[in-house]
């Protein structure tokens, strides 16, 4: 295939077809845009260009016939509707004409975002407007503009370009705020390192003083007392280096578990903030774990600088000086396995390292099921599937455990190699210095001593265990990059629906809503709203019906700001909800959700979540208004009464009357009901709606039900169908147009003469 520079084209025909487009009549005047394909009809790699002009549209393929066109020319007016068709692992882009719809290019998954602005400015030229260049040619949401990888989603961090900037460098950033106490610390690790080198040299004298003199020196007078002296010396150094690990210890635990506190709330602070689109791309169980568990890796940073990595690596330097110190050829034998540690140490990025991947995903994947399993805990056991779970999670098991196992035989094998390196370094010591010492008790003037060759062991020992430490840092460095990546990406992650700069504040609205040529998809390729407009005056009563999965909830979505639209416009009193306050909007806004949401809490807590603040007699009259104090005054301990996990022991129409109560305590001069009655039964259903009734009075109300009898008195119902709006007006009015919902009503009704039959 050929290499391709851009995907789109303006005002100019692609140079590979350029001449068969020619053949067709076609010129860079008449071209308005053209849009690169990688995939042929029947899926095969094939280079194909849409080429679009006012008038037709036409696919060519590269090194096809002159003037012989893949699909088309299509006449555009002869076209009533463009779609996106999702297959798997492509698409197609459709015409419709005469009624069915006509393959005009298939595409990869990767052209989904070109070909998708392609389709909205298409529908443009249908509709007689112009078409928007700025739009075409915007740089693109999905992909990172660096290195091109595919992003997780729109305005999420691209995780190859975060690593470039470095996991170590940022953690070590975070540390400021405990600058003083890493201070303190790095001060008390220098004195433990003093301290280490005191015994050897001590271990040294008194061999060469009071065990085994060399030649010439003479014995001392009282060698007992002198050797007293010096037991005590090493215990006063054991002693003290003792007491500072302690210190060392408690000051590394208690900065560690400041850094891992304030990460958790900063992580928990930033989920909070993200928006709903970004729940929809991870999950709870994968979230949960970065919080809890990836967040331990911080402490165990400081760890690693306390106790781990940096003392090691200074006491490596002090110790190395004083090797050279001592015997400049000893300390260069010293050196020679340390080339075979970097190799070694090279050895393990390049061929241990990956088997991290498996496991960490394996881990991952584990914690999505576990979570995923006790969410639905009651549906696992209404169907009967507990061994099929059991199976789910013991497959998940043996994933990790293999990743697990062959990770853990590679270090396994890994390590001891390391360590078999290290015992060379030693032999290689008491070869070479066990001539010298005894060269030394030849003549007494070359070689060196036996308390000197003690000294030097003792040093070498406490030299290459710092190191054969370091080889192994990079396991920990692994883990905590992998955790550091993972938080990161979190705290990284934009904001899509971050509030405006300068945010209209309305801490009070009248409730008039507008939707303005409103085209909305939670995948952008594939609209859920397509050109919704509406009205809602303050105060009114309104219903929204429709087929499932026509936008009515999504409408809900749109006007409490869970998303933005991707055209048109979201108003309240004529403020975009872009630009109001976020906290004002959430204020004057309140929605009862279909699948009714309670926090193990009591009741109480419950229903005051939206005001904390509420007094008693407030929670009773909200209580009350959503028909719920009956069935609360009857429990035990009555509002004081815990739930269970999602309200678990409460029916679910008691679960959704107390929500309600929740959205009513707020006195919203917006009130939402997504489905809010359809667990209840009749007659609290009645109940509900003729307390909402009194409640409704000047503010604006509107209700998403399938239970059309419910909006009778609703003073204005809108009816979508597929996407878009099909009729609006009261029940008689719409009754009297023989529609869509004259025809649902009719079903109902025919459904419920079954049910009493």
């Amino acid at each position: 295939m050929a290499i391709i520079e851009t995907d789109i084209l303006l005002h100019r025909l692609p140079k590979p077809v350029r001449e068969s487009a020619e053949a067709l009549g076609l010129t860079d005047a008449d071209c308005l845009f053209c849009v690169y394909s990688d995939l042929g009809m029947n899926a095969e790699a094939l280079d194909v260009w849409l080429i679009v002009t006012r008038t037709q549209a036409v696919a060519l393929v590269e090194g096809a016939e002159k003037g012989k066109p893949l699909t088309g020319p299509f006449t555009l007016t002869e076209v009533d509707k463009v779609r996106l068709l999702q297959t798997v692992g492509s698409a197609f882009l459709q015409f419709r004409v005469g009624g069915l719809y006509v393959d005009v290019v298939r595409l990869s998954n990767a052209q989904r975002e070109v070909f998708h602005r392609a389709r909205i400015q298409i529908e443009r030229l249908l509709q007689g407007e112009e078409i928007q260049e700025d739009h075409l040619m915007r740089p693109s949401e999905t992909t990172c503009p660096r290195c091109g990888l595919p992003l997780p989603g729109k305005g999420a961090t691209c995780t190859r370009c975060q690593a470039r900037q470095g996991i170590l460098l940022r953690s070590v950033a975070l540390m400021r705020p405990y600058l003083n106490y890493i201070m303190v610390l790095l001060g008390l690790m220098l004195v433990r390192v003093a301290l280490t080198l005191v015994p050897p040299y001590l271990v040294g004298n008194l061999v060469d003083g009071v065990i085994a003199p060399p030649r010439g020196r003479p014995i001392p007078p009282d060698p007992e007392a002198l050797l007293l002296w010096f037991v005590l010396g090493l215990l006063t150094v054991h002693t003290a280096t003792n007491v500072l690990n302690v210190f060392i210890g408690r000051m590394s635990a208690k900065v560690g578990t400041w850094i891992t506190k304030d990460m958790r709330q900063m992580l928990q602070a930033k989920l909070v903030q993200l928006d709903v689109a970004y729940y929809d791309r991870h999950s709870v169980g994968s979230l949960m774990s970065r919080v809890l568990y990836d967040t331990d890796y911080f402490q165990g940073f400081v760890d690693q600088v306390a106790g781990g990595f940096l003392l090691n690596l200074m006491t490596v330097l002090a110790i190395g000086v004083v090797l050279f110190a001592l015997n400049w050829y000893l300390a260069l034998l010293v050196l020679l396995p340390v080339p075979l540690v970097v190799i070694g140490t090279i050895f393990f990025w390049k061929h241990v390292y990956p088997r991290y991947y498996p496991v960490w995903e394996s881990q991952s994947k584990m914690s999505q099921l576990l979570s995923g399993m006790l969410s639905g805990i009651r549906l696992v056991k209404a169907f009967g599937q507990e061994h099929r779970e059991e199976a789910r999670f013991s497959e998940s098991a043996q994933y990790l455990q293999d990743a697990r196992r062959r990770l853990q035989y590679s270090v396994a094998t890994f390590n001891p190699l390391m360590g078999f390196v290290f015992g060379l370094g030693g032999l290689i010591i008491w070869y070479a210095g066990g001539k010298l010492v005894l060269e030394n008790r030849l003549d007494g003037n070359s070689g060196i001593t036996l308390g000197t060759l003690m000294r030097f062991f003792s040093y070498v020992g406490m030299f290459y265990g710092p190191i054969q430490i370091l080889s192994q840092f990079s396991n920990w460095v692994t883990g905590f990059v992998s955790a550091g990546q993972r938080i990161f990406e979190v705290m990284d992650a934009d904001v899509v629906l971050a509030e405006a700069e300068n945010p209209v504040p309305m801490p009070h609205v009248n409730g008039g809503i507008e939707f303005r040529n409103v085209t909305f998809g939670y995948d952008p390729h594939t609209p859920v709203l397509k050109n919704v407009s509406l009205k809602v005056a303050p105060g009114q009563f309104v219903g929204i019906v429709g087929k499932s999965g026509s936008g009515k909830t999504t409408l809900v979505n749109l006007l409490c700001r869970f998303y933005d639209v991707q055209q048109g416009e979201v108003l309240i009193d004529g403020v975009n909800v872009q630009d109001i306050a976020q906290e004002d909007l959430h204020g004057q806004v309140a929605l009862v959700l279909q699948e009714p949401f309670l926090f193990r809490a009591s009741i109480t807590e419950n229903i005051a979540y939206g005001r904390p603040e509420a007094r008693a007699r407030e929670i009773l009259d909200a209580a009350k208004a959503a028909n719920a104090h009956d069935f609360i005054a009857r429990m035990p301990a009555a509002y004081d009464r815990k739930v269970g996990e999602r309200g678990a022991g409460l029916s679910g129409g008691e679960r959704q009357r107390v929500t309600i109560a929740r959205a009513l305590i707020r006195d919203p001069r917006i009130l939402i009901l997504d489905e809010a009655t359809s667990s209840v039964d009749t007659e609290s259903e009645q109940e509900i709606q003729r307390a909402l009734a009194v409640l409704g009075r000047g503010r604006t109300t509107i209700i998403i039900a399938h239970r059309l009898s419910t909006l009778k008195n609703a003073d204005l119902i809108f009816v979508m169908d597929d996407g878009q709006i099909v009729e609006s007006g009261s029940h008689e009015q719409l009754m009297e147009q023989k529609g869509l919902y004259h025809k649902l009503v009719r079903i109902q009704t025919e459904l419920t003469r079954l049910e009493l039959d």
